[in-house]
């Protein structure tokens, strides 16, 4: 007998896809949808099961018939997205995630959208792009950050403005013809407030055009457009390249008793104005809103309270008991790094173990609290990540600690602006942690170890303040990656901090006149490169360890940790370790990951990032 019960069939259906045999599920999802055609859900049933069989396309069609049954049905708009994606349509999957964002704000797909945009980079103008990009550069509940290339790229891609870039980079590699004046563009405009640019034409383009208001083109700008490339250049810490009648030029408006708001913003163009009385002055008298109020707040407003905020944290353990690191800590008290401007905002609050059992299904968790956890930064700089995980996990409690307080300082100001009261900073050396008491559940140790004498021995510090089942996410830069560039590396002796300023600079210069098939021109590639303190922190380090997978998984064993998940820059990353190692489901081996490393040397540019548990 026939079994027809359209239930039956459906739990049926349901089996199948628990089983992974989404084919067999797709034709009853089929079989069920022919015999109702007038029901949505089954149509995304339908499409959801064709999308884990492989059948993409068949897929989007699933979905596109379920939005035509019903218009506002959000889930099969932000799964027909998805396909979209994993399709390589991405500007239609950034419209479908808008509009299913739209239908649904608390579901996530803002998320998914800024997920999808971060990773596109526009060849052609794209209207609807830029509209959706400008509108998010608006928000500031958005890390703008990571949308900075995208957003970039649909800037460049209109023509003209490509062959200025292009003209730009001649001029300051090889002395070619002087560029036009930069784009009157308010996506532009935005990147250069609240962004560092990533890219080198547009720091070659931005450069001459300091250049070119400074030397000659004074009166011809406003100055909301002189404040833009003056935050711009503040956010660079004055990284770029300055001629000698430049030097002359600023150094006579230094010399001068009173200056006019747009003589400040040239100032602020090429020194830091909290240094100049005059500018702040003209600043003060002038600056009414918008970008030149910025340029007074950011050069004033706010190093005064992360001054104050910085001495009246606490500190944890003694400071300049070890050498190495009182040299970190003097590095980061000159550059504190990274001076980052916003942060997601509309991150979806989960418990610790819903978040935990996404990640890691077969673990468990049973010597921990995950109702109110306790979580330990240990290196904290300016707080960005810290932050974030403080939004993160329902009920968690984060201490974050750091070595330096002008670091902290900018992180407790900026956790108090997006009104993060779930977190306490403190200073103190991580080599000194052993003497607290309290204990942790998950501690978090990014981009820190590998600047310390020992890095073990901080590792075995953080190791003692972790509870039994416990867990434990570190970043260590990778020597493969890193040998790229090996050769560019190198401690600045200078003390003086407008000596190492200089010396960053100059040296920044000869890297951008790197040929274009050297290997090591891949730190153009890095955000880091474009500020002084970003660019110190990869380059010119006071000290630094590189690792490569057999030392972090002798090192995990010796610590009594296991090794539970590694981070991958991209998903295609850990689909490759997947099929390479199908008998490594967890993707967890360090013998595996060298070799797919050694393959690939450019995975892991940035930093590994595992998680072990104790």
């Amino acid at each position: 007998m026939t079994v027809t019960d359209p239930m039956i069939r459906l739990r049926e259906a349901s089996a199948l896809m628990r089983q992974g045999r989404a084919g067999e599920a797709a034709e009853i999802f089929a079989e069920i949808a022919r015999a109702n055609p007038r029901q949505p859900e089954l149509q995304n049933n339908l499409g959801v099961a064709l999308k884990a069989a492989g059948r993409l396309k068949e897929a989007a069609q699933a979905y596109r018939r379920a939005l035509k049954l019903a218009p506002d049905y959000a889930v099969a708009e932000g799964n027909l997205a998805r396909v979209l994606g994993a399709l390589g349509d991405g500007s239609g999957a950034v419209r479908h995630f808008e509009s299913a964002h739209g239908r649904a704000p608390d579901a996530g797909y803002l998320a998914d959208m800024l997920d999808v945009l971060a990773g596109l980079r526009f060849q052609s103008p794209d209207a609807k792009m830029k509209a959706v990009m400008s509108g998010l550069f608006a928000r500031r509940d958005i890390d703008l950050q990571r949308l900075a290339p995208a957003a970039l790229s649909l800037v460049i891609a209109n023509r003209t403005y490509a062959k200025g870039a292009d003209m730009a980079w001649r001029w300051l590699r090889d002395g070619g013809k002087s560029p036009p004046p930069l784009p009157d563009d308010p996506l532009l405009d935005q990147l250069l407030v609240w962004t560092t640019l990533p890219d080198p034409r547009l720091e070659a383009w931005m450069t001459a055009e300091r250049r070119r208001l400074l030397l000659e083109g004074r009166g011809s700008v406003k100055a909301e457009k002189l404040a833009a490339l003056a935050l711009q250049a503040m956010t660079a810490e004055h990284a770029w390249m300055e001629a000698a009648d430049e030097t002359s030029a600023v150094d006579a408006l230094l010399s001068q008793d009173a200056l006019s708001l747009e003589e400040a913003l040239l100032v602020a163009f090429y020194r830091d104005p909290a240094n100049v009385p005059a500018a702040i002055k003209a600043l003060r008298d002038s600056a009414k809103d918008g970008m030149t109020m910025l340029v007074l707040e950011r050069a004033i407003t706010e190093p005064d309270a992360e001054k104050a905020l910085a001495a009246a944290l606490p500190a944890l353990t003694p400071m300049g008991e070890d050498t190495i690191s009182e040299r970190v800590r003097d590095q980061y008290e000159t550059h504190p790094y990274p001076r980052w401007r916003t942060v997601d905002g509309h991150i979806r609050r989960k418990p610790l173990d819903v978040h935990l059992r996404e990640r890691f299904p077969a673990m468990r968790f049973d010597g921990i609290d995950t109702i109110r956890p306790r979580l330990l930064v240990a290196g904290c700089g300016t707080g960005r990540h810290a932050i974030q995980t403080a939004a993160r996990y329902e009920g968690v409690e984060v201490t974050a600690i750091d070595l330096s307080r002008r670091s902290l300082g900018y992180a407790a100001r900026m956790a108090e602006e997006l009104g993060r009261t779930n977190i306490r900073f403190a200073q103190a050396d991580i080599l000194g942690l052993g003497a607290l008491e309290e204990r942790f559940d998950v501690i978090e140790c990014s981009g820190v170890l590998h600047h310390m004498a020992d890095p073990m021995a901080g590792w075995k510090a953080l190791r003692g303040l972790l509870k039994p089942d416990g867990l434990m996410r570190v970043a260590l830069y990778s020597d493969i990656a890193r040998a790229r560039f090996a050769g560019l590396q190198a401690e600045i002796e200078a003390e003086d901090e407008t000596e190492i300023s200089a010396e960053i600079r100059r040296r920044r210069n000869d890297i951008l006149k790197l040929g274009e098939d050297d290997p090591a021109a891949i730190v153009w590639q890095t955000g880091d490169f474009y500020s002084l303190s970003g660019c110190r922190d990869m380059l010119f380090h006071r000290r630094e360890v590189r690792y490569g997978w057999p030392e972090i998984g002798a090192a995990v064993a010796e610590l009594d940790l296991k090794m539970v998940g590694v981070e991958t820059p991209t998903a295609a990353l850990k689909a490759l370790y997947r099929k390479r190692f199908p008998n490594d489901p967890a993707a967890t081996n360090p013998a595996n990951w060298d070799m797919l490393e050694r393959e690939h040397p450019d995975s892991f540019l940035a930093m590994y990032q595992f998680w072990c548990q104790a």
